[in-house]
């Protein structure tokens, strides 16, 4: 009798062997595309998973993809993921599959160089006025900002001035997606940006401006941590900081050496994996937003 061979699902680029694994790396996009190739049967059945298997096997695969993913999510007990976070993500999975399908259709139809270069800047064109149409939407911003990165990135950079002066009067909450990004940051913010960029940048930055633009996209703490370490976010939830109070301390999860000052994040945009906070006084605010 041949042996069956047991192998890891690679979730958020992370082997995982068990259901527990499965559950701290939950990936929506990962786990649809195991659902669709049929991968994730075959995991729950050389892993013994029985109980588990018969439930996959029974979700239909015509249900839109959110339904998939709520019946996965309930079938793997993933207790912190919610309705409004698999919304976002799929409409992000959404957008970037229809960019895959445009993109097929460029290679398949060969267009003349000319066409190219005329679609390629009315894509960026195009991109640049769906962000302002859903210049409230966070998952979408970035999203786009994701689309511009990987297809746009020589335009942003010839174009990135009058961009962000753009962006600032019609989608401000779209510079913030932008600058999740690492490729586009050194134009806007830091050493390297644009004084006036930068200088704009700043004013956006501080905590009325950043409350205005970001709305409930923006999290707030206030927290009096009485000086010792307080865990605020996972290692797994990237993050970018707005601004800390003088006095106050920032760290990347689990890092036990790191202590970050208002001087160290103020006005840098410091990203990070998961956070912790160090505060004494329960009138003080964290400012951050997930990337």
């Amino acid at each position: 009798m041949a042996k069956t061979i047991k192998f890891n699902l690679i979730l958020d680029n992370c082997p995982v062997r068990n259901i527990e694994g499965l559950q701290e790396h939950f990936s929506i996009e990962d786990m649809l595309k195991y659902f669709e190739n049929g991968l994730l049967l075959r995991w729950l059945d050389v892993r013994g998973y029985e109980t588990q298997y018969a439930a996959v096997e029974a979700v239909d695969k015509s249900l839109d993809r959110k339904e998939i993913v709520m019946a996965l999510v309930k079938i793997f007990e993933v207790v912190e993921m919610d309705a409004a976070d698999i919304e976002k993500a799929i409409g992000i999975l959404t957008y970037l599959d229809e960019e895959k399908e445009l993109n097929a259709v460029y290679k398949e139809n060969a267009f003349a160089k000319k066409q190219i270069v005329d679609d390629y800047h009315s894509g960026y064109a195009a991109l640049v006025m769906h962000m302002e149409e859903n210049k409230e939407n966070m998952a979408v911003l970035k999203a786009d900002a994701i689309q511009m990165e990987r297809e746009y990135l020589g335009l942003f950079e010839l174009n990135h001035y009058e961009l962000f002066f753009r962006l600032v009067e019609s989608a401000p909450k779209a510079i913030f997606a932008i600058l999740t990004r690492d490729a586009f940051r050194k134009f806007w913010i830091g050493e390297e940006a644009n004084d006036k960029i930068y200088t704009c940048v700043k004013r956006l930055l501080t905590a009325d401006k950043a409350k205005e633009i970001l709305g409930d996209d923006l999290k707030i703490v206030k927290r009096d941590t009485q000086a010792m370490w307080d865990p605020i976010e996972r290692p797994e939830v990237k993050l970018m900081v707005i601004s800390i109070e003088y006095g106050t301390f920032v760290k990347n999860a689990g890092e036990f050496s790191e202590k970050l000052a208002n001087t160290d994040v103020n006005n840098k945009l410091v990203k990070f994996n998961g956070l912790e906070y160090q505060c004494n006084d329960a009138s003080y605010e964290l400012l951050y937003m997930e990337v």
